[in-house]
């Protein structure tokens, strides 16, 4: 009859059961075991416990060099959104001005091509002196007056003020009359220029006289004009006329020969 082996041993190789004493105390305790252990199979009876921390909670401290850099970029970004309103202003206003730029250069070229405006033209049809032996003779002048102007009209005002000339000495003074001239019209002007007291040169004293020889006389006019177009007046404005003309005499049938007449405005 075979004997009865207690539990936890084995027998041996003779038949004999060999028996190992066990008790609680001898045994280790158990570690608690990992929910979710990793095993390697190549590593046989090893394990491997992976800690998960919140992303919030892990904390980088860059080099001093590179914080410095970000501080850096950090005041020139705050730098450019305080300019940025500015800067913004800027480019719009500059958009505007471009913009008004535009608009007044198409208005200047269509009023240029619809108005045409032009110099006014003088030209000396007659000179002839009255009173030759007066001490005061009267220097009596008809002029035209042409306007090139496609659709600009003019309005000259009295009192406008007359210089003859000899040599570059005055010799008469005068005044213009008032005139309203529209475009593409040529009107006449009559004024008298009253002769200064003073001793005249010698060859005004000879055409005076009833030569019938060359006097070169220059004559020049200050008048104060106003221009009118698609409705708008402008004021302030003057012209100067210098005309250089050669008169064969004065007093007897005086015919003009040469001349010629620079008007220019000027504010």
């Amino acid at each position: 009859m075979a004997d009865r082996v207690p539990p936890g041993s084995h027998p041996t190789a003779f038949g004999s059961p060999v028996v190992h004493p066990t008790s609680d105390t001898d045994k280790e305790p158990d570690p608690e075991p990992d929910p979710n252990p990793i095993r390697h199979p190549w590593l046989p009876g090893t394990e491997t416990y992976i800690v998960q921390v919140a992303k919030d909670q892990i904390y980088r401290v860059p080099p001093p060099e590179n914080a410095a850099l970000v501080e850096r970029y950090r005041n020139q970004v705050t730098k450019r959104s305080k300019r940025s309103p500015v800067l913004l202003c800027l480019g719009w206003l500059c958009v505007a001005l471009l913009i008004l730029a535009g608009l007044c250069s198409i208005v200047t070229v269509i009023f240029i091509i619809t108005v045409r405006p032009g110099e006014p033209r003088f030209t000396v049809d007659q000179v002839h002196v009255k009173n030759s032996t007066a001490a005061s003779p009267e220097y009596d002048f008809i002029m035209s007056l042409r306007n090139p102007s496609k659709s600009m009209s003019y309005s000259y005002e009295k009192d406008g003020a007359a210089f003859l000339s000899y040599n570059g000495i005055n010799i008469a003074i005068g005044q213009t009359p008032e005139l309203d001239q529209d475009s593409k019209t040529t009107s006449k002007i009559k004024f008298v220029m009253h002769g200064l007291k003073m001793v005249v040169p010698k060859h005004i004293a000879k055409a005076l006289k009833g030569s019938k020889d060359d006097v070169a006389l220059g004559l020049e006019l200050e008048i104060r004009i106003s221009a009118k177009a698609w409705g708008l007046d402008v004021n302030g404005m003057h012209i100067t006329v210098n005309c250089d003309m050669t008169s064969k005499g004065l007093v007897k049938e005086p015919t003009i020969k040469t001349q010629s007449c620079k008007t220019r405005f000027r504010s």
